[in-house]
């Protein structure tokens, strides 16, 4: 068998036949690739694509080898069922290879944090005396409804705290905000405040991707704004 040329892959060791629904990976070797497939799959009538993204704490296997902390997933979920997993941690590759797959069914991917499912009560509670606390590195802010104040402290070194609060008049608009950093998300309540409309995080929460609710933070963001009477910007 003539050996795959590197124009034939989609990427990392994959070539996908969209006629036949034929999935192969290669592995190579220092010379080029093998000239024959190490797995190749027959790709059954499906039902959707669904592409997986999340995080974890690195690990390593019995045989020494790493295991990132950012992975990724392909899942394609068969007519007559079963899953076929198809575990790819380029999360470049695993977009391209999802997309041609799901494409050669006629479907849209379907994007999804950890397999095992999202998890809820990432939201903060408020304290005992009705306040929303958030702690943000140096950083305390306090929205006290009985007050109607934001209180801003900031740690100072080697001691002390500067303090600043404003009435909670000032306050414009709030905005749910998420961030992406290596294995790690972080969805954010901001206010704007004032008429420059200066950033302060009032609610927040950080974790490896793929395991808060996405939604369980818009019903959050909601609720606050509604209660304080201001509008919502969602940029998830």
């Amino acid at each position: 068998m003539t050996p795959p040329e590197d124009g034939d892959f989609l990427c990392g060791g994959w070539i996908f036949d969209s006629v036949h629904r034929e999935l192969s990976k290669f592995e190579r070797t220092r010379k080029g690739w093998k000239d024959e497939p190490e797995a190749v799959e027959h790709l059954q009538s499906a039902k959707s694509v669904t592409l997986h993204r999340w995080g974890q704490p690195p690990m390593q296997t019995s045989t020494g080898q790493m295991i990132p902390a950012s992975l990724a997933r392909v899942a394609v979920a068969y007519e007559a069922g079963g899953v076929l997993d198809i575990n790819e941690n380029d999360r470049a590759c695993a977009q391209t290879l999802a997309n041609a797959i799901a494409e050669s069914y006629g479907f849209e991917v379907i994007e999804e944090g950890a397999p095992g499912g999202r998890r809820g009560g990432n939201t903060p509670d408020r304290d005992l005396m009705g306040r929303l606390v958030n702690q943000s590195g140096k950083t305390e802010v306090v929205l006290d409804d009985a007050t109607r104040e934001i209180t801003i402290s900031k740690r100072r070194f080697p001691i002390g705290k500067k303090r600043r609060t404003m009435p909670l008049a000032e306050l414009r608009r709030l905005e749910l905000g998420y961030e992406l950093a290596g294995a790690t998300e972080t969805f954010t309540v901001w206010g704007l405040i004032g008429l420059d409309e200066g950033r302060v995080p009032l609610a927040s929460y950080s974790g490896f991707e793929g395991w808060a609710e996405p939604q369980e933070w818009r019903d959050f963001a909601d609720e606050l704004a509604r209660s304080l009477g201001v509008d919502l910007t969602v940029a998830l």
